[in-house]
């Protein structure tokens, strides 16, 4: 059909056919030019924004973890047997036994670097709300990670990683951005408390932001209202991960608050073993291992000559690895565990007295291997060592020395020295997260 035919059949001028022509040509140029954009735009779009979930694995550090989620059935975890498969929406809950450990990994990578690690301590309820990592290399949009604390206590760690990571923690009362470093959050009925223990952390709601640092913390009540920066707790401890490590014998004389590098062999000629400051899925940490026939030690020590008198509390944190021992659990007297923790200090008399704690990860107690350091080679308090899983990292707190100190008769008035080493015939261990946290 010819324009005159058409015209002759609709009734239409020729004038009116070359104008709908005109339209229906432009409209069709105007639909390629959009989809020429629109196609690429999305495109780019999906690479820029897509999402995969955040491999996320879940460890029973002690007692038995529990796993809800609102489509699955309940999951308990026990020690040992880590659960691979967090997902958001799960609920992790402890009860006045049981600890949980939390580590939130780069997918992507044939060995993926950790994002951020979760200490979950008893009677505490958190769920996983966002996890979230861009699915192509090429988007500039950071990781999201959102935990939503329900009741108890969490303590975050934001690793170091190839990509930027938005990490928030949510509480009924506010919440807080972990910019850098460690953040402890407790949540009680009528409040939450943020604590900075290294780094930054961006505490608030609705009616006020704070910026919190290291050694600071923020607590938001029922009111909504947000007070901070307050005092908290102090580390005591030097910088250990990046300081100098001059090699010295532990009865040398070393400037106080200076780390140094002991090394002792029962057979003289025998490797020393090797100290050396590293990184682990993207935490900085101190690597000991050594391999040889008799007993030695191997590790790190800083003298303190700090007074604790007017302290109230005063609690130990670090994480640990243990990746081989040859001596079954702590050895015949209970002295040669993979990771020791020594702490000596004098008393309100002017004794000097120490505090012990042993880590391993092979073999079981029994009388040829006990599970704390016999009387007659160590003194009170005889703190039972504390198996972990082999390989995996390990989160231990102390609670409070001075009142289990104080305990046993023993209250400490000036701290000496602190040392952290590897004992037996051959170790490999690490750890990190080193901290002694007075407040007075």
């Amino acid at each position: 059909m010819n324009s005159r035919d058409f015209v002759s059949a609709t009734k239409w001028t020729e004038a009116q056919v070359q104008r709908l022509a005109w339209i229906t040509l432009l409209l069709s140029f105007a639909a390629c030019i959009g989809l020429s954009i629109l196609i690429p735009w999305r495109i780019v779009t999906y690479f820029r924004t897509a999402y995969i979930g955040t491999p996320a694995r879940v460890s029973a550090l002690s007692g038995i973890l529990r796993l809800e989620h609102p489509e699955r059935e309940p999951v308990a975890i026990t020690p040992g047997a880590a659960y691979p498969r967090l997902t958001e929406g799960d609920l992790l809950i402890t009860d006045a036994q049981s600890q949980g450990l939390v580590i939130f990994s780069e997918p992507l990578f044939p060995t993926p670097p950790d994002l951020a690690a979760v200490q979950i301590y008893p009677n505490t309820q958190v769920e996983v709300r966002y996890a979230r990592y861009p699915r192509f290399g090429i988007s500039p949009e950071p990781a999201r990670l959102t935990l939503y604390v329900r009741a108890g206590r969490i303590r975050v760690i934001r690793l170091e990683s190839r990509r930027a990571l938005e990490l928030v923690i949510q509480t009924p009362h506010g919440q807080a951005e972990v910019l850098s470093g460690a953040l402890a959050v407790e949540v009680q009925n009528d409040r939450a408390d943020f604590t900075v223990r290294s780094g930054e952390a961006r505490v608030g709601n609705s009616t006020g932001i704070r910026i919190v640092r290291s050694d600071q913390r923020a607590r938001i009540g029922l009111d909504g209202r947000v007070e901070g920066p307050l005092g908290a707790g102090r580390n005591l401890l030097p910088s250990l991960f990046q300081a100098p490590l001059p090699e010295r014998k532990v009865e040398d004389p070393v400037p106080p608050g200076q780390w140094a590098i002991f090394q002792f062999v029962k057979q003289p000629g025998e490797s020393l073993g090797t100290v050396a400051q590293t990184s682990d899925a993207g935490r900085r940490v101190l690597a000991i291992s050594r391999s040889g026939f008799d007993h030695a030690q191997t590790g790190v020590f800083v003298v303190l000559n700090q007074d604790v008198r007017d302290f109230r509390s005063l609690q130990l944190h670090i994480s640990l690895k243990i990746l081989s021992q040859d001596v079954a659990v702590c050895g015949v007297v209970g002295t040669e565990c993979p990771l020791m923790i020594r702490l000596e200090y004098k008393d309100i008399n002017g004794s000097d007295r120490q505090w012990l704690q042993g880590f391993y990860a092979i073999g079981e107690v029994s009388p040829q291997t006990p599970g704390s350091c016999l009387p007659q080679v160590c003194p009170p308090p005889y703190n039972m060592h504390i198996r972990v899983p082999l390989g995996e990292w390990y989160t231990f707190d102390s609670g409070n020395l001075i009142e289990s100190l104080r305990a046993i008769g023993a209250p400490p008035a000036t701290l000496t020295r602190l040392r952290i080493y590897a004992s037996g015939h051959s170790y490999s261990v690490m750890f990190s997260e080193l901290e002694l946290i007075g407040e007075e």
